[in-house]
């Protein structure tokens, strides 16, 4: 069985960089994909979220951490967005 996710609080610093980098990384990844589409807007915000989130890196004190949160949260779903209208997109044709 899994143990149950820990939440950023919960987190040493070394995971909570490591969370949000792996979701930059993830937000980049879509962005190229969004690029090679041509969905501009999607490049747009998820470039922004990318380097938001990177930028907070740097600060995970834990005044920083509600923040930090929400813009993880954000950044999850918009991935999860892009990869259904892809899968959406692939269902069509």
């Amino acid at each position: 069985m899994q143990e149950p996710g820990k939440t950023l609080d919960e987190m040493t610093l070394r995971e909570r960089a490591n969370i949000m980098s792996t979701v930059v990384e993830a937000l980049e990844d879509a962005a190229e994909q969004a690029q090679e589409l041509g969905d501009i807007r999607y490049v747009a915000n998820s470039t922004c979220l990318a380097r938001t989130i990177r930028g907070l890196v740097s600060d995970l004190s834990p005044r920083e951490l509600r923040a930090a949160a929400i813009l993880l949260e954000q950044g999850i779903n918009l991935i999860a967005s892009f990869e259904d209208r892809m899968r959406a997109q692939h269902t069509q044709h």
